[in-house]
């Protein structure tokens, strides 16, 4: 995990091979700069995501047991087996636990700083894609839409997206992330919910967690 932090949808014909993140529209920049809270009560739960991944994993297990039975084969690779749920889970833990966004943002470049993180960069004047390749993978970042994605590709396999999209109104802003490993094929999708804040007015920090579920301390 510390190696990890310091480097930092559905079964489609099953487990299947590296996600690619696709960009089908013109780009259409939109401003997200602000500072940004985490609101729970609309944000996914962990653990219900990756129960809703496992029930993925059996149905398409028994899918496979009948077909063999049968004598007809098919076609996808291994599942993934619980230990490689279990990893999958506490890496999108590890990736969708920041609570705390402060957004910069200008015609060229977007910083996306997240408490306890790593930030997100993305320099991009919304004419296409941004790709760097470097040693530990493939980052690709961009405009679609008016989405804002950040997509990494690290060497050993684990691959994840981010995408950031404005809620319905100006104070609330939606993260998507998506997860994948390499012996998990099958992507943990976590959408969590902000909203605005002030942050001289804040005077408490909350996380959630797959063991003590949300937590609160005061700062």
């Amino acid at each position: 995990m510390q190696g990890f932090l310091a480097a930092m949808v559905m079964l489609a014909g099953c487990v299947q091979d590296r996600h690619k993140e696709a960009v089908t529209r013109i780009a259409t920049p939109i401003d997200m700069s602000g500072h940004w809270e985490i609101d729970y009560s609309r944000s996914d739960n962990l653990q219900s995501q990756l129960n809703s991944v496992s029930r993925q994993v059996q149905r398409e297990a028994a899918r496979r047991s009948r077909l063999a039975e049968e004598g007809r084969g098919f076609t996808g690779s291994p599942l993934p087996g619980g230990r490689d749920l279990v990893t999958l889970a506490r890496l999108a833990e590890i990736i969708t636990e920041p609570a705390l966004l402060d957004i910069m943002q200008d015609d060229a470049r977007v910083r996306v700083k997240r408490d306890n993180s790593f930030a997100l960069i993305c320099e991009n004047d919304g004419s296409g894609l941004t790709a760097t390749n470097d040693a530990l993978g493939v980052q690709r970042c961009g405009w679609d839409g008016e989405q804002l994605f950040f997509s990494l590709a690290l060497q050993d396999g684990l691959d994840i997206t981010h995408r950031l999209s404005r809620g319905g109104d100006s104070d609330s802003l939606l993260l998507v992330t998506s997860v994948e490993t390499a012996a998990a094929r099958v992507p943990l999708v976590v959408s969590q919910y902000f909203t605005r804040y002030d942050p001289e007015a804040l005077g408490y920090r909350c996380q959630r967690t797959l063991t003590k579920g949300k937590v609160c301390t005061t700062q």
